[in-house]
């Protein structure tokens, strides 16, 4: 696509007027430039008769070339247009702008208003609902279809249905920390991997964070299904732990140790556990950090502190499976193994740098010459003089 791409609409897309929606409800999140370039489309439609270049748009506008393939981007992301590539020209096809009741009943679109608008202005937008009873027809009897004959009537239904995900979520007992941001992070989970809000939501419950919908988690358990584990060579002891690790919860795992070590579980180190996963960490990556922490500190309670800083670390290095996680331990190891050698023997006390001057020790013995001698007596008379005179 360059300036000089021509460019043509397709015939029959009659457009209402654009109304205040545009304004409203689209400028806040497109911005002007964009909203800017939909109108100049809308204003330029002709059936289709003739091609334009893409260059008339951007003369108009005054607009850069890069800006005019990012106010494309928006304005199909949103639904206001749609663009087909031919081999040396370019086919625009316009959408009318939702009205408020759609506009509204999509989750994704009202967060991203209320993200620039704020809450208050955007309560002052919401569409009034009826008290009253909808009156319900039957399509079949209004147009007398026939039987056996179906009528097709045009869905509204957005491909992520928020609503019924939220409906899981009560069934469920499940929770949002921040609801608006985590309905953008689940629209674009579901964007990208193609899924409807169920197969959504079963990601979610997977990766639950003390019953709370967590998009980090979801994050990591999607970019731990597209990476290849590290090929390592497991001892019988790592391929245990590893199978426990990915069988077991966190709160599992470390009721195991702590039963193995005689103990119960405390409430700070349930805290813990909440902590690390709210970093996003996974749980057999977690199991990883306890069994960690346990042999480096020989307790039968958890050295949170330990803990939290190796979860920060892996946090940090994206590490999203238990095979990463031994990996990465190895690696810890290997250092502190290294650090160890490089330092050595201990130096010993007779070794050590010290403040206290050579001339005071019992064993001193002075050996200035007789030429320093003579001149470190020249320097003190001459100090002497110096102080008789007042300083000067």
């Amino acid at each position: 696509m360059k300036p000089n791409t021509p460019f043509a609409f397709l015939k029959n897309q009659s457009l209402p007027p654009v109304g205040p929606a545009l304004e409203l409800y689209y400028l806040p999140i497109l911005g002007l430039e964009t909203v800017s370039v939909y109108r100049y489309l809308v204003a330029s439609y002709d059936q289709g008769e003739k091609q334009h270049l893409l260059a008339q748009i951007l003369n108009h506008i005054d607009l850069g070339f890069p800006q005019l393939l990012l106010a494309f981007d928006r304005l199909i992301a949103m639904g206001l247009m749609d663009i087909f590539e031919e081999e040396d020209a370019l086919t625009v096809q316009l959408h009318a702008p939702l009205e408020s009741p759609s506009f509204f009943s999509n989750a994704v679109y009202k967060r991203l208003l209320e993200k620039k608008i704020g809450e208050k202005a955007l309560e002052e937008l919401l569409p009034e609902h009826s008290l009253g009873t909808k009156r319900q027809v039957s399509f079949s009897q209004i147009f007398g279809l026939e039987e056996g004959e179906s009528a097709v009537v045009p869905s509204k239904k957005q491909p992520f249905d928020m609503e019924m995900f939220k409906r899981m979520m009560r069934r469920d007992g499940l929770r949002f920390e921040d609801e608006g941001e985590a309905t953008l992070a689940l629209f674009a989970i579901a964007e990208e991997q193609h899924w409807t809000w169920y197969e959504t939501y079963l990601l979610a419950k997977e990766t639950l964070v003390d019953r709370t919908i967590s998009p980090k988690r979801m994050r990591q358990k999607l970019a731990q299904g597209n990476q290849e584990n590290p090929r390592l060579s497991y001892s019988r002891q790592e391929e245990t732990i590893l199978k426990e690790a990915k069988q077991k919860t966190s709160l599992q795992f470390l009721a195991e140790i702590k039963k193995a070590r005689k103990a119960t579980i405390t409430q700070s180190e349930r805290k813990t556990l909440t902590k690390l996963a709210g970093l996003g960490l996974l749980d057999e990556v977690i199991n990883i950090i306890l069994l960690l922490t346990f042999n480096k500190t020989q307790s039968a309670n958890l050295n949170e502190k330990y803990a939290l800083k190796v979860g920060n670390d892996f946090s940090y290095q994206n590490v999203n499976s238990a095979e990463m996680a031994i990996l990465k331990v190895r690696e810890r190891q290997e250092q502190a193994k290294n650090q160890g050698n490089k330092g050595g023997k201990a130096t010993s006390p007779k070794d050590r740098p010290t403040n206290v001057p050579k001339w005071s020790q019992p064993n001193y013995q002075n050996q200035t010459s007789q030429e320093e001698k003579v001149d470190l007596a020249k320097e003190k008379q001459r100090l002497l003089e110096k102080l008789n005179q007042g300083g000067e």
